[in-house]
């Protein structure tokens, strides 16, 4: 059962959805094995023994990178922990939307949107996909749109303004959130993939989740500026609601 779970997750996850370029030529449309093993960090004949279902120890932090590389859901996460034998210990990553607050969400008219302390989204309005299309995506996650997505770095005045203040965030979400290794795994493709990402982890600033400026350009070419605000949920850890304020112009 969890070689044919495995497989079928990894066959169905486009190299498009874990920002790899899609090639011309491929067997298949989904994940090759030797991309899998990249994205979970092991070599590909022990991956592709894992995969065959050999008996061989495979360790919670491997299951986690797994489930972020092949984008798996909550119920598709506990069932792969389930097949893998191991016993998941859940946390704010794994926060729901309580119903009410997604109420709220899809009914304000500024963009609007829910994440958890991996910065994944979990809920979002339609004035939030106007903004960020690429929300649409399985399991969209804020790093990986700020550092990954063309279509955000077209939408930004000054993107490298913008993604140091996200990465200085997300430094600061890490480090003080015990150190989460499905954070950590978002963050290690970002130092390892985007050049100025290891010079602006290395600065001494501390910066953490607030109010901030952000500069868009919208389909005119005009700048919208909006301001981010973000509110802290006290009876549901890890989740965050993050609103865009459209600023108007002096």
């Amino acid at each position: 059962m969890l070689s044919d779970f495995v497989r079928a997750c990894r066959e169905r996850t486009s190299p498009e959805a874990v920002g790899l370029s899609p090639a011309r030529r491929r067997r298949t449309s989904g994940l090759r094995c030797e991309e899998v093993a990249a994205i979970a960090g092991v070599g590909v004949t022990w991956y592709t023994w894992f995969e065959q279902g050999r008996d061989i120890a495979v360790s919670d932090d491997f299951l986690f990178r797994l489930v972020r590389g092949l984008r798996l859901d909550r119920a598709e996460k506990e069932h792969l922990f389930a097949l893998a034998g191991r016993t998941i210990i859940f946390d704010a990553e794994d926060a729901e939307v309580p119903r009410s607050l997604g109420n709220i969400i899809h009914s304000l008219r500024q963009p609007a949107y829910v994440m958890n302390s991996a910065w994944d989204v979990l809920a979002y309005n339609k004035a939030a996909v106007a903004l960020f299309e690429d929300l649409d995506s399985k399991r969209p996650n804020m790093l990986r749109l700020v550092f990954f997505s063309d279509r955000y770095r077209q939408q930004i005045k000054d993107w490298r303004y913008a993604a140091r203040l996200v990465l200085l965030k997300a430094r600061h979400d890490y480090l003080t959130r015990g150190k989460s290794p499905v954070l950590r795994f978002i963050l290690d493709d970002i130092l390892l993939d985007i050049p100025e990402a290891k010079e602006w982890w290395d600065e001494t600033e501390v910066m953490r989740i607030g109010d901030t400026d952000i500069t868009f350009r919208n389909a005119l070419g005009e700048d919208d500026v909006y301001r981010l605000s973000i509110l802290v949920s006290e009876e549901h850890e890890g989740i965050r609601v993050v609103f865009y304020d459209r600023l108007q112009p002096h």
